[in-house]
């Protein structure tokens, strides 16, 4: 008996051990967030240089059927940055630049004459986003954009800058630009050569290139980058063959500087050892770029939500929670790629995740790994009604995401309803398809939302796109009784009337 309990004893501690060992948390949670349809892609998590935890999931190519494997090479998007940020801080150790100089001082064609080096790389210069190419794109549809085009769209945009220099943080791409024009320009060296040469080889990153549609790279490990239809995502689309992405991916990123870095993980850990070694750059310069920055009242420059919540220094995230140590990262986010590297300077421990779909709680999930790995706990995002009952109604019918709902839709502490999401699914569903489960999603916004217009508006476009007349006209009708003063469908209603 004695023996028995004993075994019973052990076999209790073994799965409690279990259960507490920060990897195999890690490595649940990898698993849930993949059978939950949030992770494609590579985990690396790595200890003083040591991998302690490496895993591959998904598709790298749905064509060949060709899996996601440890070598696979991912477009790291606004990772990239961060080979942008050594380059400049390299070239401020030679004593080629001042981090204070006028960016005008290296790209005289730029009129702004204010903002600075150290501005561009903690994005607190006031610039804008890519909003600045809106116009040139407008008059020649077919371009695709270089460095060379950024000075000239910032001086023909009267909004190119949102804020004065340092006044606030907002993130910006083309700041990246004008940095990897200055790197161009002081070095005499194109971009994707000066990164090769000073920091990929030394680091021993010999996976690791810079790729464009104007710089093609032949590279058998590299992944496709897909999309998804939101309910049903499973189903993948390649992210450059939808329509909506054509701008970014096909004429946005002919850019360097901002993004358009590929690697792997292994090589992103070369990256973080390469740091740590001074092969690179040296520590002293990477405490500034580790440093907080201030803005002009004095206030540290903040980004981030939830658990990447960070204060921003030269090109690198700190983040705000030091419970674990000094942990500096960046991620990036882009059709087809969602990216985080993630370094603990305290305790040497190093996480990359790179996603080749479109996944936006990837970065979160990889900061949860770094609290995993720290004994902490993961971060908890409330579940989405919408995508679970749409995501039922493809897969089953009607009746089972009706009970699927009724299930879930009180437990408000871990589900949450959202008007705009529901209505998107089903919008989504009407064009992809779905028409009769889509209208089937439209109507019931109208009975979880019954003060909206909106979602009557949506309904009504459905039925009248399915050529129920009728009951379009009874829907619009409803929009105005809820807002009689909005003009689609006062014009959607007339047309009706008319036909």
């Amino acid at each position: 008996m004695k023996k028995i309990l004993l075994n019973l004893l052990l076999i209790t501690f073994s799965i409690y051990t279990y259960a507490q060992n920060p990897i195999h948390q890690i490595d649940s949670l990898v698993a849930f967030r993949v059978a939950d349809y949030e992770l494609s892609g590579n985990v690396l998590v790595a200890e003083k240089g040591k991998i302690v935890y490496q895993k591959s999931n998904g598709i790298a190519n749905s064509v060949t059927n060709k899996p996601v494997t440890s070598a696979s090479a991912f477009h790291l998007a606004s990772v990239s940055k961060l080979f942008t940020s050594i380059a400049i801080l390299q070239l401020y150790e030679k004593g080629k630049l001042n981090l204070n100089d006028p960016v005008k001082k290296y790209v005289p064609e730029l009129d702004n004459g204010a903002i600075t080096i150290s501005q561009l790389l903690s994005h607190t210069s006031g610039l804008a986003d890519y909003q600045i190419l809106e116009k040139p794109y407008s008059q020649d549809t077919s371009k695709i954009f270089t460095l060379i085009d950024i000075p000239l769209a910032i001086n023909n945009d009267k909004n190119a800058f949102r804020s004065a220099p340092g006044e606030k943080w907002s993130y910006s791409n083309p700041g990246y630009n004008l940095l990897a024009l200055i790197v161009e320009k002081i070095s005499k060296t194109p971009f994707p050569d000066y990164l090769s040469k000073n920091i990929f080889k030394p680091a021993g990153m010999l996976h690791t290139y810079i790729s464009t549609p104007l710089i093609k790279v032949d590279d058998p490990e590299r992944v496709v980058g897909y999309d998804y239809l939101n309910f049903a995502p499973w189903v993948l689309q390649r992210a450059d063959s939808l329509r909506q992405n054509h701008i970014e991916l096909l004429h946005i990123d002919g850019l360097v500087g901002m993004g358009n870095v590929v690697s792997t993980s292994e090589d992103l850990l070369k990256f973080d050892r390469a740091l740590y070694a001074g092969k690179i750059i040296k520590q002293s310069t990477l405490d500034k770029a580790f440093t907080p920055i201030r803005l002009n009242n004095g206030e540290l420059a903040v980004t981030g939500w939830r658990n990447t919540t960070s204060y921003f220094g030269l090109g690198w995230c700190i983040l705000k929670d030091s419970t674990y140590g000094k942990v500096v990262f960046h991620t990036g986010g882009m059709p087809g790629a969602v990216t985080a590297f993630i370094r603990n300077l305290s305790k040497d421990q190093t996480v990359v995740v790179l996603n080749n779909v479109t996944h936006r709680s990837t970065h979160g999930t990889a900061m949860s790994l770094m609290y995993l790995l720290n004994g902490g706990a993961v971060q908890t995002d409330k579940k989405s009604v919408a995508n679970e009952f749409v995501r039922t109604l493809i897969k089953h019918d009607v009746n089972t995401a009706w009970a699927r709902l009724n299930s879930i839709k009180a437990d408000t502490a871990h589900f949450r309803l959202d008007e705009r999401e529901m209505n998107m699914n089903g919008i989504s569903m009407f064009f992809n398809n779905y028409k009769e489960k889509g209208v089937e999603v439209l109507r019931l916004n109208t009975v979880l939302f019954p003060n909206s217009a909106n979602v009557y508006d949506s309904l009504a476009m459905a039925l009248d796109a399915s050529g129920d007349k009728p009951n379009a006209i009874l829907m619009y009708k409803k929009v105005l009784e809820i807002n009689p003063n909005l003009k689609s469908a006062i014009n959607a209603l007339e047309k009706l009337k008319s036909d």
